[in-house]
């Protein structure tokens, strides 16, 4: 995933770079630099948000999903 994909991705899930952060449990500047294509993307993160827009999966369902609620 590009750094432009995933600004464009995070922007149609309606997360903002501290959102994404939060949900994949990073700190913000790690976003940020993922947003900016200073440090790769996880191959992880990218097909969970890929997964996320094909699937209709909100942030919050995410989150909740991710906190085994």
């Amino acid at each position: 995933m590009t750094h432009t994909e995933y600004r464009a991705i995070i922007k149609a899930l309606d997360l903002s770079q501290v959102g994404a952060a939060r949900l994949f449990g990073v700190a913000p500047r790690t976003s940020r630099r993922w947003a900016l294509g200073e440090q790769p993307i996880p191959r992880a993160v990218a097909m969970c948000l890929r997964m996320m827009v094909s699937h209709g999966v909100s942030a919050a369902e995410a989150q909740s999903m991710a906190d085994g609620e």
